[in-house]
């Protein structure tokens, strides 16, 4: 048993397994314990799902911890079960066994890593922890899109969908590239806030579905034609908008 226990935040990347760092791949083949995140006790996990095949070709099969973080605005029921899932992980860490957390995308970003991470550092500061970084859904989609996200000395805006639209034209007036998160559901109605703000009809954007797999959805043009699109709801979706007028090298899926 590894006489010295650590905490390991992993990125499993977008979704593609092959796009899972080397460096990734080594903690999950070491690891004594992988913390599997999850909004429901009986839903499957997405991260899981990507790191099979790892799991699978290991010679002694890793403790698998599966760690409940519900999808709720719920403030105090959140840091209960944070500081709950905090005092687990810690028990093991100081039991001398390495624990490696999945998370989606990079664990910096946007990630439930981050409030645990938060809750271990408050609450056990003397805890040995290191962060993996994975490849984002931000610039997965760049690249599934083809499509630039900054050069020279161009502003990036990374926004949440749900954030207020007075919020979000402010943001977009000081930026050269916004990029929405989550955000296939609302991209329509925040054409004309983009417009108030100063990107015009001509303005490139690119909205990516299942970013890297097999289902994966590209769809680029103007932002004057968006409204035309047929766009079904999708959580798993980033849309990336730059105020230049730019070309695509990429058609509009159906959908």
């Amino acid at each position: 048993m590894n006489l010295t226990g650590k905490f390991i935040g992993v990125g499993v990347g977008p979704g593609d397994p092959e796009l899972i760092t080397i460096k990734a791949v080594k903690a999950l083949k070491n690891a004594d314990v992988i913390c599997v995140p999850k909004s429901h006790a009986n839903k499957p996990s997405r991260a899981l799902g990507m790191i099979k095949q790892i799991v699978k070709e290991r010679q002694h099969p890793p403790e698998m911890l599966e760690l409940v973080f519900p999808m709720t605005k719920d403030e105090l029921s959140l840091k209960k079960l944070w500081a709950e899932n905090a005092k687990v992980v810690s028990a093991k860490v100081k039991a001398g066994k390495s624990l490696v957390f999945i998370t989606l995308g990079d664990p910096m970003l946007y990630s439930t890593f981050m409030y645990l991470y938060r809750s271990i550092k408050q609450s056990y500061p003397n805890l040995q922890l290191e962060i993996i970084p994975g490849v984002t859904s931000v610039t997965a989609a760049a690249a599934s899109a083809q499509l630039p996200l900054a050069e020279k000395d161009e502003v990036v805006s990374i926004v949440p969908s749900d954030l207020d639209a007075q919020l979000i034209e402010e943001t977009a007036k000081h930026a050269d590239t916004l990029v929405f998160m989550k955000c296939a559901h609302r991209i329509k109605e925040l054409v004309p806030v983009l417009q108030q703000a100063g990107f015009t009809e001509n303005s490139t954007i690119a909205l990516v579905k299942r970013c890297t797999l097999p289902e994966e959805k590209v769809l680029t043009g103007k932002l004057g034609n968006v409204q035309e699109w047929d766009i079904t709801e999708d959580y798993f979706s980033v849309a990336i908008i730059k105020r230049s007028e730019l070309p695509t090298n990429k058609k509009v899926d159906a959908e």
